[in-house]
Order: C-alpha cells, then sequence, then structure tokens
C-alpha cells in the first residue's frame, strides 16, 4: 500500500457543477473523502470542510494556469477559494490541472475511468468509489470528483510505499 509522501495535514478540494469534492491526507494516511453540495454556498462548505478537516496544506486547481479549461465562473470561485484557504490554513498549493493531467499521461494512463483505478490501488478504502467506465451518452458520476481532489494532492506531493495503516 501507498500513502503520501509529505506527513502535514493536506486537503484537496476540487469544485463540481454539483458542489465540493475533497479528499483530506493526515500522517501520510487518506483519512476522509466525499462530496458536499454547495451550489452558491461554496465558500460556507468550504469552511465547514476546513472545520471537519482542520488542515496544514490545502490543494487546489490553479485557475490561472496555461490550459486552464475551466469556465470563467469556475475560475472565479476557484479564485475566491484560494483566498478563503489562504486565511485557515498555513500553506495554500496551486496546481494546474494541465500538468496532472501529463503527469498521468507519462504513466501511461489518459482516462478519466483509469485515474481513478490507479488511485484506488494505491488507496484501497477509496475502490468502492471507482465509478463504472463512462459511455459517452452518460453524464459523469459525481464520485469521479473525488478522484480529481486526490490526483491533485498526489500530484502535488507524490507517494510512498507505506506500512500496512496507509488507507
Amino acid at each position: 500500500m501507498k500513502g503520501l509522501a509529505d506527513r502535514r495535514a493536506i486537503l484537496g478540494i476540487d469544485p463540481t457543477k454539483r458542489g465540493l469534492a475533497f479528499v483530506f491526507f493526515e500522517g501520510g494516511r487518506l483519512l476522509d473523502w466525499g462530496t458536499r453540495g454547495a451550489v452558491g454556498n461554496e465558500i460556507a462548505v468550504f469552511e465547514m470542510i476546513l472545520n471537519l478537516c482542520p488542515a496544514d496544506v490545502v490543494v487546489l486547481e490553479d485557475p490561472d494556469a496555461v490550459g486552464s479549461e475551466r469556465k470563467p465562473q469556475v475560475r472565479r470561485l476557484l479564485t475566491r477559494l484560494t483566498r478563503a484557504a489562504e486565511r485557515r490554513a498555513p500553506t495554500v498549493v496551486k496546481v494546474s490541472r494541465l500538468d496532472v493531467r501529463r503527469g498521468w499521461s507519462a504513466r501511461g494512463v489518459t482516462r478519466k475511468h483509469a485515474v481513478a483505478r490507479a488511485i484506488a490501488d494505491d488507496f484501497p478504502a477509496l475502490e468502492v468509489f471507482v465509478p463504472r467506465p463512462r459511455k459517452p451518452y452518460m453524464d459523469e458520476e459525481a464520485r469521479v470528483q473525488v478522484f480529481d481532489a486526490a490526483s491533485l494532492v498526489l500530484y502535488a506531493f507524490g507517494t510512498v510505499e507505506g506500512d500496512s495503516r496507509a488507507a
């Protein structure tokens, strides 16, 4: 099993059209994850998640990164989330989504389902949340955003082989 290379309390957040997806690591172990509905109230939900998962580091997507494909309203939300995180966490890390994709691509993983599967292989607690492969006519399942949040954290900090306590 693998754990996060950095042992600090790290919270990864990914905004979705339904709310916020998050993953929380502490001591290199995955402790909590999920999605919270927050349409129109994202900052309050973000504050609630931070209260439940007090983090030393918050990882968010960089809305100003070259190649960002986010719509303007999501970019503004990411900027507001960054400001809120800077008020609460000692460290805020912004990660380019394009860099995350390139990192997975270098490992031969190019589809969201395959990324989710690879993350679940490293963190078996997420195994039951791996969505089934999506057909072109299907909406993306909400739980896939948990893997998007995890991929931001994993790109920023990487994993190491851990002991059997690593989730």
